[in-house]
């Protein structure tokens, strides 16, 4: 017996690879708070596209820091007499 349909938009199944300590870790955090691997991970990627959405420029973050992906500027300092 099918679940019943309880989501208006149209749903499509997408496989992804997970490292086995990650993939473990999800389903012990999904067991543990009585909800499903799919939703966790429907959650996690709402949310981090949320966050991306509000950056300056989402192509420009490190997804596991959320912190700009390029160097920061180099800062000169002088002695004052070589300006």
């Amino acid at each position: 017996m099918a679940r019943p349909r309880i989501h208006s938009e149209e749903r499509v199944a997408t496989a992804v690879r997970l490292p086995v300590p990650l993939r473990d870790e999800l389903h012990r955090v999904a067991a543990s708070r009585d909800v499903s691997v799919n939703y966790l991970i429907n959650r996690a990627i709402e949310n981090l596209l949320e966050q991306l959405s509000t950056q300056a420029d989402p192509l420009l973050l490190d997804l596991t820091t959320g912190q700009s992906a390029l160097p920061a500027p180099a800062l000169h300092l002088t002695d004052g007499a070589n300006p």
